[in-house]
């Protein structure tokens, strides 16, 4: 029967109350209604002390008929850890033997409290990140761990260099430069190619950057996540574009050049690398002026590798093309140097075979020491009988160059249709960028700053959901607390105004003069007790001892301490007949004289309410212990220079609402700073916010500063590409808008630089239409000849660059920088190839070069003289002379003073304004590729 009972309450749990009497029920635990409980907050283990706000809980909450609530989805406990000076001071005063065996405290340091700290933290966050409720095997997370010191070891961990990414990233560029320049001759590279001098560029910008990071920390750069994680790929892809434009005009130069190729090249090409590098790097210098101290070390970083990197190309690297001149004139294949078979040359004639250019003036050998030289050529026979003696020569990797850009891209460009398509495309753009600017929005979310898939990351996601509450402090600087107490509690009650505070019972969160005042009250009743019956203060503590006796009244040791503490004045112990008998008058003000004596009191005695408090003194009041028989002085202490006032803030979900919180905050602060009681608040909100009051105006100012140094140029051209630039750095704020990446100091930066990066898909355009002739519209295809494939491969070069940035574990690196970025290429492209050379053929600056003609479209020729020493060798020949110029129609050559001129017009745009080569006997006249000093010759 008694089994058979027993197997029926395990049957029925639930029904084992229906043997029970009403009131025995009421013996059991009875379980709460938690909901109820929580409604409003509820309080702590110190009932007078800690009262929580229900929004510091719970989180996630819905609530019932009666405001009570009844679910929530987040649950938030927060343990107050003690400072490393407190454990410190704890330990080495402690009179516990508890220690001894593991801690010598006579040596511990404030170090070894750090490290102890840390190191509970540590197992503190590890071993509920690993609990069983957080099923580790199914990958999900209900309890999130975060400790103070889980950001910094994290961040820490992945500021570190990650190598094998970066060596990743530097393989593909190196492959991709390599393919670039690669011309395949039979079984291996040609005598032409490249391949190995944009290798050896790759590495030079690798050593420069390296080099740049060097210097950078010699300055006191400080590494951080964004300079580790951004700065290597950014500057490969920055630096790399440079090269590429050597290069492409490398394998021009040497066609049309045969001495001092070299300094050709860069006379050329070295003003278009100086505009788009010094505008690049004063773009991150600017950046700078964002005072943000992550952001400035990435800035500044980055403007030093781009130094170095441009230092590099313009110094170091045309010695290397200078190397691998010597191996093409020799005919050595690239990479491996092997000789290929090479035609002698004749004593009597050179045979010149170069590549064809559509675009090129290209020559044969003709012999001008015959008597009876012609006086007229047909340049265009010329012309077309290079093209027929070269056409094998032409190279399947020069077909986009050749057919696309030149029978496709700018022919289409040219006509009217297309031109006005691209005009309302681009102003589309343009469109759709401004309305996603005005939709953008400020801010910037604390877990985007940090790797995926961390415990910090997945506890700061879960608190930004459910729980908006954030804590701040108030710190008042070098005042005078005893005569400031009445303007500390209007400054508290200033502040308690704001919809953001907290407030329990219409007052914000105590601070530690509360405590000390409750705990002076205390003191101060039975000192009142003792004093209504008779004993005095100021009496010897014989006499109190003894008529304490005679009425057999108990003396407690607060009373010893109150009076004490009412004889200890500032640097002076006096119990005389004159002592006041009142540590705090009824309106609250703690006595002026022994402010700072009560406080090395309550400081030592009431230790606990000084961590409640969150005070953090600096400097720290002595350490006293109480003894109620001494009659010595209670140590005063210094006058504080360091202390906090907490306030808890809530309401806190978007970034709009936190900095409407700090300028509240920020405007109080700043009116008593003003009335010469100087405070300033500090706090998470503050830190990490506060930027955003001054984002705009630094943004305006950056960007304002980079484009007046593009505007100082000529005029004209500078403002087409302002134009060209505004409108990139409006499209990509407006995509930033449109697409969900909020305004904040990351994606400033990226505003800041699109206008320095925006310059090198306009600048080499913009110098080439500026040293063409011809009419608007030819001068554009001259220019677009000459720079589409440099462009290209600077756009291309830069988002190859940056493409391992997608694989960071950083969110924020990937969004503000690679999606940015990207989207920066991509406009820069589509504003730089298309909509810069239409408004060129439209409204673009007039050509630098002084035509000779009226009507602008051809270029005189200089004289070519002999000098002195060859007066006498008529039969010279000039075998290397050429004048390469921006102009469609060329008709005019003067060679000893033999006119040469084409019986129809030869049309080309080549890449050069005007280059030489001398000979000995032969002498070109120049004073610059624009002017010439020829005319006054001809004169004459």
């Amino acid at each position: 029967m008694e089994k058979s009972f027993m197997n029926w309450i395990r049957e029925n749990r639930t029904r084992l109350m229906d043997f029970l009497l009403e009131s025995d029920k009421l013996l059991f635990p009875q379980y709460p209604n938690y909901g109820k409980q929580l409604t409003g907050g509820c309080k702590g283990f110190g009932r007078n002390v800690m009262h929580w706000s229900e929004n510091l809980i719970v989180g996630g909450l819905k609530r019932n008929s009666n405001g009570y609530i009844w679910h929530a989805e987040a649950f938030q406990t927060v343990f107050l850890v003690a400072s490393a000076e407190d454990v410190q001071n704890r330990i080495s005063n402690s009179k516990s033997s508890n220690y001894k065996s593991r801690i010598n405290k006579n040596n511990f340091t404030k170090a070894n409290a750090s490290d102890i700290i840390q190191a509970w933290q540590r197992s503190f966050t590890k071993r509920l990140y690993e609990h069983k409720l957080n099923k580790p095997n199914e990958g999900i997370r209900v309890i999130h761990p975060l400790a103070s010191t889980s950001i910094k070891e994290m961040l820490e961990q992945f500021s570190e260099f990650q190598f094998s990414t970066i060596f990743i990233g530097y393989i593909l560029m190196i492959i991709y430069a390599g393919w670039s320049q690669l011309q395949w001759d039979g079984w291996w590279f040609s005598s032409h190619s490249s391949c190995l001098l944009a290798i050896i560029g790759v590495l030079m910008i690798t050593f420069a950057s390296i080099s740049g990071l060097g210097v950078a920390t010699a300055l006191g750069i400080h590494f951080n996540a964004a300079t580790t994680q951004i700065v290597p790929f950014l500057t490969l892809g920055l630096g790399i574009d440079d090269m590429f434009l050597l290069l492409h005009n490398y394998n021009d130069v040497i066609e049309a050049v045969k001495e001092k190729e070299v300094a050709v090249l860069l006379k050329e090409t070295g003003m278009s690398i100086l505009i788009t590098s010094i505008n690049n790097i004063l773009a991150f210098i600017t950046g700078c002026i964002l005072p943000i101290p992550a952001l400035r070390s990435f800035c500044g970083q980055t403007a030093i590798l781009l130094t170095f990197n441009v230092l590099c190309i313009i110094m170091l690297y045309p010695a290397f093309i200078a190397l691998d001149l010597k191996r093409k004139k020799v005919g050595y294949r690239d990479i491996i140097c092997d000789k290929l078979d090479i035609e002698k040359h004749s004593n009597g004639e050179r045979k010149f075979k170069e590549s064809s250019s559509s675009n090129q003036l290209v020559k044969n050998y003709y012999d001008f020491s015959s008597p009876n030289n012609q006086s007229e050529i047909d340049l265009q026979q010329i012309s077309e009988s290079c093209k027929r003696n070269n056409n094998n020569n032409i190279e399947i990797k020069t077909f986009f160059n050749k057919w696309f850009t030149l029978n496709v891209y700018i022919p289409t460009l040219r006509k009217p249709i297309f031109k006005v398509i691209i005009l309302f495309f681009c102003f589309l753009m343009f469109i759709f960028g401004c309305i996603g600017l005005y939709q953008s929005k400020i801010g910037l979310e604390l877990a985007d700053v940090l790797p995926e898939h961390t415990a910090p990351s997945a506890f700061l996601k879960a608190r930004e959901k459910y729980f908006s509450f954030y804590p701040i402090f108030i710190v008042p600087m070098g005042i005078d607390f005893s005569k400031q107490q009445t303007k500390l509690e209007k400054l508290r009650d200033d502040i308690a105004q704001s919809e953001f505070v907290i407030k329990v019972d219409g007052k914000p969160e105590k601070y530690w003069m509360i405590f000390m005042r409750n705990w002076l009250h205390g003191l101060q009743g039975h000192l009142d007790n003792a004093i209504s019956k008779g004993i005095k203060p100021t009496d010897d503590l014989k006499q109190i001892k003894e008529l304490s006796l005679s009425i057999n009244y108990t003396l407690v040791d607060d009373f010893y301490l109150a009076r004490r503490l009412l004889c200890s004045k500032g640097e002076e112990f006096n119990c005389s007949k004159n002592l006041k008998t009142r540590l705090i008058n009824s309106e609250d003000i703690i006595d002026f004289d022994g402010f700072y004596n009560y406080l090395t009191a309550w400081f030592n005695l009431d230790n606990m309410m000084y961590y409640v408090s969150q005070a953090e003194f600096f400097p720290s009041p002595p350490e006293w212990r109480f003894s109620k028989f001494d009659e010595i002085i209670i140590p005063p202490a210094e006058h504080l220079i360091y202390s906090q006032i907490p306030f808890y803030m809530n309401g806190l979900t978007e970034t709009p609402e936190i900095v409407k919180m700090i300028k509240e905050i920020r405007s109080i602060c700043d009116n008593y700073t003003f009335e010469g009681f100087p405070i300033y608040p500090t706090g998470i909100p503050f830190t990490f916010w506060e930027q955003y009051l001054q984002l705009t105006f630094y943004l305006f100012i950056s960007i304002l500063i980079i484009a007046t140094v593009v505007l100082l140029f000529n005029p004209w051209a500078a403002l087409m590409v302002a134009i060209i630039v505004v409108t990139m750095t409006v499209e990509l704020a407006g995509f930033m808008g449109l697409f969900g990446v909020k305004m904040n100091p990351i994606s400033a930066v990226t505003l800041i630089t699109a206008v320095g990066i925006g310059v090198e898909f306009t600048a080499h355009i913009v110098l080439a239409f500026l040293t063409s002739l011809g009419t608007r519209d030819e001068r554009m295809v001259s220019c677009l000849d000459h720079m589409f494939i440099p462009v290209i491969h600077g756009g291309l070069s830069t988002l190859l660059g940056i493409i391992m940035l997608a694989f960071s574990e950083f969110d924020f690196v990937f969004k503000y920088f690679f999606v940015l970025m990207s989207a920066l290429v991509i406009i820069g492209l589509i504003n730089g190839l298309a909509l810069l050379p239409v408004l060129l053929s439209l409204i673009g600056p007039p050509c630098e070069i002084k035509p000779f003609d009226g009507d602008g479209t051809k270029l005189d020729c200089p004289y070519l003289e002999k000098n002195s020493n060859s007066s006498s060798n008529s039969g010279s020949i000039i075998n290397n002379s050429l004048l390469v110029v921006h102009s469609p129609d060329f008709e005019k050559l003067k060679v000893n003073n033999k006119t040469i001129t084409t019986t129809t017009k030869h049309s080309h745009n080549n890449s050069y304004s005007s280059t030489s080569s001398e000979e000995p006997g032969i002498n070109f006249s120049f004073s610059s590729p624009y002017k010439r000093i020829c005319e006054d010759k001809r004169q004459k």
